[in-house]
Parts: C-alpha cells; sequence; structure tokens
C-alpha cells in the first residue's frame, strides 16, 4: 500500500479508534518527555449548507508521535502537506480532490454553494506570486476555474456573505488594491466575474492604520469599519447612496468607547459603553458591555448584559483586543452568540435556536469546553471540538436528527488525558487590594515538597488563555505545581485592571507575582523554598525581574526568549513599529516612553541587566537565534554580565529558531524540555 492510499485508509480508521489509542499506553504516570515536543497533525472541517457533504483537510504525517532530527527542517515534510477529501455524509463514501503532495497540496478550502467549493493550492517553490490562487469546482470535479490570482503576498480572499437569493454568488472582500484596505464585491462562483459593492475607506496613507473590525448589513453592504489610528479608534460609516466613508465616532485608548462587533435583527451588537447622539459618556463600564446601536440617530438601547468582572468581547479599555468575539450564522451573518473568557469560556445567545442546539451539545460533555467548528445552516449535522487544560482537543461529527456524535479525529492522541492535569480557576489578593484571576494546576505526583513555579504570560497585555498548556503540563507532569495569573496590565479583566498595569513593568506587574507565591505558600500550594518563576516573552522578562528585584523569593528561574533591557526593547519597538504596521503608539502608554526623561529612568530603573548584581538564584536561559520580537542579543548580553559576576547560570540557544519556547522544530521543542528537566531536578529539586 503506497503512502497516499495509507493515508486515507488511516482516516477511515480514525473515526473507530482514535480516542481509544492512548489508553494502549503503560501504567505509568509520568508521560515520555518526547510527547510534550512533538508537533500535532492539523486538521479541519467544513459541513456544505445543506449538511450533505463534508471537506476534511488533513496534514499527510501520520499522527503519531515521531521526533524530527534534523534542526533544520522542524518537522517532516509530510506536515505541511495537506490533502483534501470530500465526505458523503449520507453514504460515508470518499472522494480525494487533493493528495497533499507537492504538487497538489492545498491551503484552505471552503465552500461556494452546495454544489461547489473553492481552494487554495500549497504554494509552489519557484513559481513566485503565480502560484497564489483561488479556484472554484463542483463536487464532480467539473467547470473548474480560476477565480481570484493574488498579486502580492500580502492580498487575502475572505468570504463574508451570502446571497441567499442567488446560489451563484457570494460576497468577498479582498485587499488586492491597497495592502491595509478591504474593498467588497459579488462574485459569480461560477465565471469568476466580481461586481463590485464598496471600496473600503481611503484616508492617505493607511500605513500603520490597522483595521480592528468590519460590520455588515444582511444584504452584503458594509455598515462600518473600526480602525486603529494611533492612539485613537475611529469608526467610519459607510453611506451606500454617496458611496462615501464618513467618520461616525472616535475614542482615545485606554479612554471609553464602543467597537461594533455584528448585527441581529437588523440591529447593530456593540460592546463597551454607552454614550448620548452627541457623544456624552452615559455609563462608563469598567467591564465591557452589551448593547443594541442605531447607527443612523447614534442611540443605544438600554444593557443588555455585563459581567461584572470580565470584559464581553470588544476592546479592553478602548485599545487592546479583549477575549471572545461573535459568531455569526454562516448563511444570515447574523450574530448567534457572543462569547469571552472569565476562567472558562462563556457565551452570549442572541439566537435561541443556536443556544438550544449547544446545549444539547454540551450536554454529552458536560465537563469541557466545547465548541462548534463548522455546521450545515440548520445546525443538525455539526463538529465539534472538545477540549479543555487537560485535553489539546477532539472532534466529533454530531447528527442531531440521529442523535449521533462520532469521533473524528483527535490532536495529540499520544498523549493520555487521564495523566493530564485539569487547571483550577482561582482568585487572590495583591497587596494592593486588586483582585488576580489566575489558573493553578496541581501535580499527581507523589512528592516529598511543594515544588511550585509561577508562569506569567506572555504580551504583557493579553490575557492567560484557557487552553491545554503543554508548557504547563510538562512541568506539572514532573512533580511542580504551576501558578498562571492575569496579573495587572492583562487584558480581558476590564478598564482598571489593564490600565493598572502602566509602566509598572518590575514595578506592581511584578508585585501581583510575588503575591501569587505567597498566597501559594499560604495556601499549601508551595514550599517557601521550593519556588521558581519561568515564563516567555515578557514571562521571561519577569522571570529576569523576579530574580533581581525579589532574589529572596525564588530558589531558580527560566528565561525564555525573555527581554532584559528595558531601554533597548523601548528604542527597537518603536523603530521595528513601522514595519509591523500595528500596536505602535499603544506601548507609550503601557510600556513606557523613551521620548521622555522620565520614561528614560523608568527603563533604566526596571531593565533587569542593570540589576545582575542582585541575583542569588540559578537561572536558564532559552534563545532562539532567529527570534526578531525578543532579538537575541537580551540573552547574549545578559550571559555577558552573568560570567563577568560569576552567577550560576545555563543557556540554550536554538540556531533555527525564533520567537517560540514550545511548538517550535519538533527537535528544539525537546532539547529546550530536556535542558529543562535537568535544570529543575538539580536546582529545584535537590
Amino acid at each position: 500500500m503506497n503512502k497516499i492510499t495509507g493515508f486515507f485508509k488511516n482516516f477511515a480508521i480514525l473515526t473507530i479508534i482514535t480516542f481509544n489509542t492512548h489508553i494502549l499506553l503503560a501504567d505509568n504516570d509520568l508521560i515520555p518527555i518526547e510527547y510534550f515536543a512533538c508537533a500535532p497533525n492539523q486538521s479541519s472541517f467544513n459541513i456544505s449548507p445543506d449538511g450533505k457533504h463534508m471537506l476534511i483537510m488533513n496534514t499527510m504525517k501520520d499522527n503519531e508521535c515521531d521526533i524530527m532530527q534534523d534542526k533544520s527542517q522542524p518537522v517532516e515534510d509530510e506536515y505541511y502537506m495537506r490533502g483534501l477529501i470530500l465526505l458523503d455524509l449520507e453514504t460515508m463514501e470518499r472522494k480525494v480532490i487533493s493528495r497533499g503532495t507537492a504538487e497538489d497540496g492545498v491551503r484552505s478550502a471552503g465552500w461556494l454553494n452546495n454544489d461547489r467549493i473553492w481552494y487554495r493550492p500549497r504554494y509552489k517553490q519557484g513559481q513566485g506570486i503565480k502560484s497564489i490562487a483561488v479556484f472554484a469546482v463542483n463536487l464532480d470535479g467539473s467547470k473548474k476555474k480560476l477565480i481570484r490570482q493574488h498579486k502580492s503576498w500580502t492580498n487575502q480572499f475572505q468570504i463574508y456573505n451570502y446571497d441567499m437569493s442567488n446560489p451563484d454568488t457570494v460576497y468577498e472582500m479582498n485587499n488586492t488594491r491597497r495592502p491595509f484596505v478591504y474593498d467588497y464585491y459579488k462574485l459569480n462562483v461560477y465565471t469568476g466575474k466580481k461586481t463590485l459593492v464598496a471600496r473600503g475607506p481611503d484616508f492617505g496613507d493607511m500605513k500603520g492604520k490597522a483595521t480592528l473590525g468590519q460590520s455588515f448589513h444582511p444584504n452584503g453592504m458594509p455598515m462600518g469599519v473600526l480602525i486603529d489610528e494611533g492612539l485613537d479608534r475611529v469608526l467610519y460609516e459607510y453611506n451606500s447612496d454617496s458611496k462615501e466613508w464618513t467618520e461616525h465616532f472616535r475614542f482615545e485608548c485606554q479612554k471609553p468607547g464602543f467597537v461594533p462587533i455584528g448585527t441581529y435583527d437588523g440591529k447593530v451588537v456593540v460592546s463597551g459603553s454607552k454614550f448620548s447622539p452627541s457623544g456624552e459618556l452615559l455609563e462608563e463600564n469598567d467591564t465591557n458591555a452589551l448593547y443594541f446601536y442605531d447607527m443612523a440617530t447614534k442611540e443605544f438601547s438600554e444593557k443588555l448584559y455585563q459581567d461584572p468582572d470580565y470584559d464581553v468581547s470588544g476592546l479592553t479599555g478602548s485599545c487592546r483586543p479583549a477575549s471572545g468575539g461573535s459568531s455569526t450564522n454562516r448563511m444570515t451573518s447574523e450574530i448567534e452568540y457572543v462569547s469571552y473568557s472569565t476562567l472558562k469560556p462563556e457565551r452570549v445567545y442572541f439566537d435561541s435556536s443556536a443556544e438550544q442546539v449547544f446545549a444539547s451539545v454540551q450536554g454529552v460533555f458536560p465537563d469541557d469546553f466545547v465548541s462548534i467548528t463548522t455546521a450545515s445552516a440548520d445546525k443538525m449535522i455539526m463538529v465539534v471540538n472538545v477540549s479543555n487544560t487537560n485535553n489539546p482537543g477532539d472532534y466529533y461529527l454530531v447528527n442531531l436528527k440521529e442523535g449521533s456524535v462520532k469521533p473524528l479525529f483527535s490532536i495529540s492522541p499520544w498523549l493520555d488525558r487521564n495523566k493530564l492535569v485539569k487547571a483550577m480557576p482561582v482568585k487572590y489578593t495583591a497587596r494592593d487590594g486588586l483582585e488576580i484571576p489566575a489558573l493553578l494546576t496541581l501535580t499527581k505526583q507523589e512528592t516529598d515538597k511543594n515544588y511550585f513555579i509561577i508562569m506569567p504570560h506572555g504580551g504583557p497585555n493579553t490575557k492567560q488563555r484557557i487552553y491545554y498548556d503543554s508548557w504547563a503540563q510538562f512541568l506539572v507532569n514532573r512533580g511542580i505545581n504551576v501558578l498562571q495569573p492575569d496579573f495587572r496590565g492583562s487584558t480581558g479583566n476590564g478598564t482598571n485592571h489593564y490600565v493598572a498595569g502602566n509602566t509598572q513593568w518590575g514595578k506592581k506587574m511584578q508585585d501581583d507575582l510575588t503575591d501569587g507565591v505567597n498566597w501559594a505558600i499560604e495556601n499549601g500550594y508551595a514550599d517557601k523554598d521550593r519556588v521558581c518563576i519561568a515564563g516567555a516573552s515578557y514571562g521571561g522578562y519577569a522571570t529576569m525581574a523576579g530574580l533581581v528585584f525579589t532574589p529572596e523569593v525564588y530558589r531558580c528561574g527560566i528565561n525564555a526568549i525573555g527581554v532584559t533591557d528595558m531601554e533597548q526593547l523601548l528604542n527597537d519597538y518603536t523603530r521595528r513599529s513601522s514595519i509591523l504596521f500595528s500596536w505602535d503608539e499603544e506601548p507609550l502608554l503601557e510600556w513606557g516612553n523613551m521620548r521622555t526623561a522620565e520614561g528614560r529612568e523608568y527603563a533604566e530603573q526596571t531593565s533587569p541587566l542593570n540589576h545582575v548584581d542582585n541575583i542569588q538564584a540559578p537561572l536558564l536561559i532559552l534563545q532562539g537565534s532567529n527570534d526578531n520580537i525578543v532579538e537575541a542579543y537580551h540573552a547574549e548580553d545578559l550571559i555577558a554580565k552573568l560570567k563577568r559576576k560569576g552567577k550560576v547560570y545555563e543557556a540554550m540557544f536554538q540556531k533555527y529558531e525564533g520567537h517560540c519556547v514550545t511548538y517550535c522544530g519538533e527537535k528544539a521543542s525537546l532539547e529546550y524540555l530536556e535542558i529543562q528537566e535537568s535544570f529543575l531536578n538539580k536546582y529545584l529539586k535537590n
């Protein structure tokens, strides 16, 4: 049997035995270290609107753990080879559209109508931009048509609405004309002919002005676009009669504002604070609330929903993306529910039928996080992803008509879910009274002491994600309790929590971590002389800040791809932001401003590189030489000072890796884990 045939046969077997494979592991709680380093296969599913067919895109690589030994190649070649299968959901017959070879691999695919699909071929080496294109084809293979030829590597193709009265037409937006502006078209799915619906907003040089969100009328006409203009957020409204965009509302980062997140029953749904038609602030909400909003009259409804502790989608502090977003009906583009994260995923439903459907599925998996990844238009047939902090994810095919649930695909099936540990949501109070939400994961291993690691997330202006974390699970499986806090400056927890982190690197943000350690000690989760700090990116900075500003707290530290020189970071960020095109002004508020004397003094005071003398604990440094976010000089300059000062440290540089510590190349990930295990055994446990 050849490789291709074997791949599709394995998929057939998958529906029968995939979720039982991990019970064959040895009866030992210690998971082999390579299991945390193996890259999981990638699969995606897309059900047709009528629910009769499903597209399955799957990695050609066998869904098993085998480490790629050549570090110049992060994974096997087959990992990037994705095949495309058309599955008849009534007969379960499969038709191969793409075998996933170098010649016919597929990058993405979707439905144009019940009888026709689009797909984007894999980039072909040597053919340049000509190989970046979108094709349409009927299910029987007929009428194949090139419908989009990209002119630039930055071009994107996205279907944003369907024409309910004409299955030959969909609504498409692309940025072919200008890199930072989307234009809107009606696309004939058979001829490839496109008819302009509206041009996107053109306001001079759009460089640096990122599109934060878009909303549409049910007929496919754009309604509004939210643009990031430095520290301003500007909502532009489209007039279909004049075909012009005009400024509708403007607000500042870290000041009250609101964000359209979709439409329901002809009304715009917004997240944020409430204003009068003249722009007067009526309700200033610390956590984003939901309202209906009339763009014609600029009037808000009464408050529809607000969580007292967490942002419901939108922008935290009118500035950084909060967790969650709106899920829309694929045929009508109207909101079904708005999602957000507390210490678990939450949903606010607008569509009662969608709520009933979800409740039926959630009832099958009451203790896990369930998301519908694709569904028929009537929601009777769907694929759901079931995951948790102790489960990387399993996919199931659900047929509500039949009342059946069938396993489809398991992410990292070599990981025994019974040996992974579910994180506990907790809260503790910082020294100034601020409440800090966190995830606490306790080891199942029998240990003589409460070994403990506090692990601050990266960003820092992001939210601690509620998901399977391979790094945390590795540490927990090695007998260490792990606390992952949403310290001040994190998003998703309201404006006050976020703004409280302004220019507090190494200061109050660090106090939150120290207070988390003390809380863990007081509650019996940590022994005070067996505490380590570990983190990546900003978390790497926090590791260094912990070791230099509170050296008495920590027995050891692991700095992965972390900032050590604040002065250089702030100078570099301003220089590179013009290349990254977004978030170029926000750090002036959040991280520090080197344009002022006060900002320069702050950077000097909070740079761990300037305080290496204070370090008492052994330090492990992990760094990718190709990191273009936190460049390698942060680690190199630190090591030079550690050597001069005679400090105890270990270091590992990965030549081919960038800004990562998990999900790097498989061999590099394994080596990162191996040196951590050795380091922790030597300095935390002995």
